[in-house]
């Protein structure tokens, strides 16, 4: 069985992630509920910028989705980020394909 630490390694190649951007993303999926680029500063001791750069570079590569509020609001809507459905299962595709060209670029 892969642990925590070989997966964030392998997410962190594939999709070409910094340290801080993974742990965003594990820290999403421990959370396991959509949380504001604020909250998930405060929770993990990161400033609000850090934390909504790494959110950024995970919504480009499709790891993270940013939902916008409902209720109407004056002034900039404050988005909520959380993981999508089926994370593990675009994960393992992207790995398998990353893994694909790796293997190619070696021979």
């Amino acid at each position: 069985m892969i642990n925590d630490k070989e997966k964030k390694h392998s997410i962190k190649c594939c999709y070409k992630l910094g340290d801080t951007d993974v742990d965003c993303l594990f820290k999403l999926m421990e959370l396991n509920r959509p949380v504001t680029s604020v909250e998930l500063a405060d929770i993990m001791k990161f400033s609000k910028t850090t934390v909504e750069n790494s959110l950024k570079k995970l919504i480009d590569v499709g790891l993270v989705i940013r939902i916008k509020p409902e209720e109407k609001r004056i002034g900039r809507p404050k988005f909520e980020y959380a993981i999508p459905n089926n994370l593990w299962d675009k994960i393992k595709k992207d790995l398998v394909e990353c893994g694909r060209k790796i293997s190619s670029a070696a021979t």
